[in-house]
């Protein structure tokens, strides 16, 4: 099989996944109904002092909060991220470095990590928890967004790659080891990408795929057939990228 059949493997810093990345955008309503809960769950924190957006990219969703704080602290390790980052939000501190070495120098009322944990090894996800909680002031509260396990988008990578993003058993040994200083809880919301044509349909399954590395790429024409298959509906295609929004809410009295 020539290396043109398969699907196409690009990096977080190429043209490529850059182009992919918004064609995504542009067809889904994933980002609007983050943002949407992320309005309302700001207005309930009980103060508003200071952001730390962990794995912030290139500040999109950093943008929409970051007037709604008195100090904003994003951590984004990418050298081309970060050059867009602080053209997106010049009045930020960012950080250049991975999570677990950051050094934030602030308590936060909000720790954000929207859609980061797809790229960092799962056996290490414990220990981002634990380092991104610890950021928190009494009364502060931590959101992680991920996919749902269970979307359309999330069945086809376990399909092709035999990979699953599932943050609830992590979550719950949390809970279980620090549940006198922390609450953990869990809000699903629904999201999905419809298209017009077959074409944007695959660019954006592609992208999907490349959520981790693909040492064996699969058959580009099997992808296009999957999604043919799982994906059509009248008049285009439609596959869920529902989110799960996992809440980390230090205790008010807790040290």
């Amino acid at each position: 099989m020539e290396k043109t059949s398969l699907v196409q493997v690009y990096g977080s810093q190429t043209a490529a996944y850059h182009h992919a990345f918004q064609v995504f955008l542009d067809h889904t309503d994933q980002k609007m109904n983050a943002r949407r809960w992320l309005d309302r769950f700001v207005e309930g924190l009980p103060a508003r002092q200071t952001l730390i957006d962990a794995g912030a990219g290139t500040g999109q969703t950093t943008s929409w909060l970051i007037d709604r704080f008195k100090t904003t602290v994003a951590i984004e390790p990418s050298p081309s991220l970060a050059s867009e980052f602080r053209r997106t939000c010049p009045g930020a501190r960012l950080l250049q470095d991975k999570i677990l070495d950051a050094q934030p120098g602030v308590a936060a009322d909000l720790v954000l990590c929207a859609h980061v944990l797809y790229y960092i090894d799962r056996s290490s996800w414990p220990a981002h928890l634990e380092r991104m909680a610890s950021w928190l002031t009494p009364g502060g509260a931590l959101v992680v967004l991920l996919q749902n396990p269970e979307t359309y988008c999330m069945r086809m990578l376990r399909h092709f790659l035999g990979e699953r993003f599932e943050l609830g058993p992590v979550a719950d040994q949390f809970r279980a080891q620090h549940g006198n200083q922390f609450d953990v809880e869990c809000d699903l919301i629904q999201s999905h990408i419809r298209t017009e044509d077959l074409e944007t349909a695959y660019l954006i399954a592609e992208f999907m795929l490349n959520l981790v590395p693909m040492l064996r790429p699969p058959a580009r024409a099997a992808v296009q057939e999957y999604v043919r298959e799982n994906f059509a509906v009248p008049g285009g295609f439609l596959f869920s990228c529902h989110q799960d929004f996992f809440v980390v809410r230090r205790h008010p009295a807790a040290a």
